[in-house]
């Protein structure tokens, strides 16, 4: 019978090697992802169906069980947004992603998942009379700050800021020039009269969550408002 026979020392001297290092993070990597998408099926996208007056999605999850998703509708928490002869775009946690024939919807969901735990985050405390006036002065708003769409295959996907001076208040805000704005209280941008809608209700919540790609570098600004 083989016996191992190990100081606490060699051990250590051991798992300080590097390979040892990589073997832990890649073991942890493994166990981790089952848990995440443990409660819920790991949907494939399998087909897609367009026509001139709607169109679905066709997924199929491991068990040889298929789902035909229609425009708008729920697929594991995200929201079927658009359906091309290829691929889907579909929006999870506020973020839109786009989802090619035969990958998965689990993979997506790591993704966005990954990404909101690299995401910087702030919260601002404003009052509210200060937000009532920033927001009643239009020509004030507009000669602080300049808001241009930003348009990817012929939708709107974010605003690009310009114009913010040191000292404004757009500048107070954490706002820099060449920030996207992505989304707002979890409106994404390119539901254009949603998002619209949103912006205009701002001084009527009491909280606002700001959604900005920092080139590359995803930022959320929370503005308590008092």
């Amino acid at each position: 019978m083989f016996h191992l026979s190990i100081s606490i020392i060699q051990l250590t001297s051991i798992l300080r090697k590097p390979i040892w290092l990589a073997y832990l993070k890649l073991v942890i990597l493994v166990l981790f992802i089952p848990v995440v998408n443990a409660d819920q099926p790991n949907w494939v996208l399998s087909g897609t169906f367009v026509d001139a007056t709607n169109a679905h999605a066709m997924f199929v999850e491991e068990n040889g069980d298929e789902l035909l998703v229609q425009l708008g509708d729920d697929i594991q928490g995200c929201d079927l947004m658009d359906v091309l002869h290829d691929s889907a775009k579909l929006r999870c946690k506020g973020k839109d992603y786009d989802l090619q024939l035969r990958s998965s919807v689990g993979d997506l969901l790591l993704q966005a998942e990954y990404e909101e735990s690299q995401m910087q985050k702030a919260t601002v405390v404003l009052s509210k009379n200060e937000v009532t006036d920033y927001v009643s002065e239009k020509q004030r708003l507009v000669s602080e700050i300049g808001f241009l769409p930003l348009i990817e295959g012929e939708q709107v996907v974010g605003f690009t800021l310009s114009k913010i001076q040191p000292g404004t208040k757009a500048a107070s805000l954490g706002l820099h020039n060449g920030d996207v704005i992505k989304s707002v209280n979890g409106v994404s941008a390119s539901q254009s009269e949603l998002f619209m809608q949103t912006v205009q209700e701002l001084t009527d919540v009491p909280e606002v969550t700001v959604e900005i790609d920092r080139s590359g570098q995803w930022m959320a600004y929370t503005y308590i408002i008092e």
